[in-house]
């Protein structure tokens, strides 16, 4: 029996829409809806091309769904400025469900530290809700920052996104087009995830990402993302960049570290705080300017400054510092193959993917997995052969 459910997810996964699919098949947008929908069943020659888009075998597509129903479209947080790609939301519903399903399997084989963020996202929203008025609420969020800093234990903005992963979040990148930066989603299993677009971005301005990503995650649990009005979700993400901000640069430290700052209104006296601290020169002045410790006049040459020169798209430093990537879940990979407590072809066979699915779907480079394929002294282990990742007592 062929499943179209299975045919819709993964052109889903792949961001593909109906008429982008029956382009590259030469066959009509009805056509490809009355296959994902089992009116007509797709000849012989069509699933062949199936086959070689989407990197799966034949028979994926007569096997029943394994992946559904783990993430919402309404938890999802976009950006401001995406919001008009939220028709492609599904699609990254899609991802979140494949993503989640192969997560929960490989990990049902260790023994995984407890999520830390999960009680102090609980803690971040109790706080939140204490607010009064927008003031009283932007002095809860630096709170809630400088708490989430001092639990997650981020000694250095540098080492962030480890410290994030740590946290039980799940890191990965994807292609998502030109106007997604990112987002955020927890699963309804309890699972965070944050999302960061692959394209060509500075180190400094991901951090960012990461943080902003993290107050979405902290303080906008359980809010139906879908329903807000504009302007509804323009305060969601001011909040989220004021976090960011606080969190990236605790208060304290900040002013210690702006009064080293020779002239305030020129960004290039910033560059030896932007190293310091893995924030953009942007970031760190508006900081600087929310805190009083420029004029308004001095604000506006820095902008004019910023603008003239072109550091707004390329900032001093920006080609220097080194890219971070996401390495908890190559790890899992690498721990649960390396350890045979999966094998790689049975994986494969058992969804009836290729190789190359689950690196594109992971965000891996291509043949990653060439060494996990190897037939020779292969094993199989049982279910008493789970690793922890940390020692127990004796």
């Amino acid at each position: 029996m062929f499943f179209g459910e299975k045919l819709q997810s993964v052109r889903e996964l792949n961001g593909l829409s109906r008429k982008e699919l029956a382009d590259e098949l030469n066959l009509s947008e009805q056509a490809i809806w009355q296959y994902e929908n089992q009116y007509t069943v797709p000849k012989f020659e069509v699933v062949n091309e199936l086959k070689k888009i989407f990197n799966v075998k034949a028979q994926f597509f007569y096997t029943e769904p394994f992946a559904t129903n783990i993430s919402k479209i309404e938890n999802i947080a976009y950006r401001a400025e995406d919001r008009e790609a939220r028709k492609k939301t599904k699609m990254e519903t899609t991802f979140i469900d494949f993503v989640s399903y192969f997560l929960d399997k490989f990990e049902s084989k260790l023994h995984l530290p407890m999520n830390v963020l999960s009680p102090l996202r609980d803690e971040s929203i109790q706080l939140y809700n204490r607010s009064l008025d927008t003031t009283d609420r932007l002095l809860q969020l630096e709170k809630i920052a400088e708490n989430a800093r001092k639990k997650l234990d981020v000694q250095a903005n540098s080492e962030l996104l480890y410290k994030l992963e740590l946290s039980g979040i799940y890191v990965l990148e994807k292609n998502m087009g030109a106007t997604i930066d990112a987002y955020s989603t927890w699963t309804n299993q309890g699972k965070p995830f944050i999302i960061l677009g692959n394209k060509k971005k500075s180190a400094v301005r991901r951090n960012f990402d990461l943080a902003h990503e993290l107050g979405h995650l902290l303080l906008h649990y359980k809010i139906d993302m879908d329903s807000l009005t504009k302007d509804e979700h323009k305060i969601i993400e001011k909040e989220a960049n004021d976090f960011a901000s606080f969190f990236l640069l605790p208060k304290e430290q900040f002013l210690k570290d702006f009064a080293t700052i020779s002239k305030k209104s020129n960004p290039e006296s910033y560059v030896d705080l932007k190293m310091k601290r893995m924030v953009s020169i942007a970031a760190l002045e508006y900081r600087a300017y929310k805190l009083e410790l420029l004029t308004f006049e001095e604000n506006r040459y820095f902008y004019a400054t910023l603008n003239r020169k072109n550091y707004r798209t390329n900032e001093p430093l920006d080609e220097d510092i080194a890219i971070v990537r996401p390495g908890k879940v190559r790890a899992l990979l690498d721990l649960i193959l390396r350890n045979r407590l999966f094998s790689l072809n049975d994986i494969l066979n058992d969804h009836s993917i290729d190789r190359s699915f689950l690196e594109a779907l992971f965000g891996l480079e291509n043949k990653f997995l060439n060494k996990y394929t190897e037939e020779s002294n292969r094993e199989y282990f049982n279910d008493s052969n789970v690793v922890s990742l940390f020692p127990t007592e004796s």
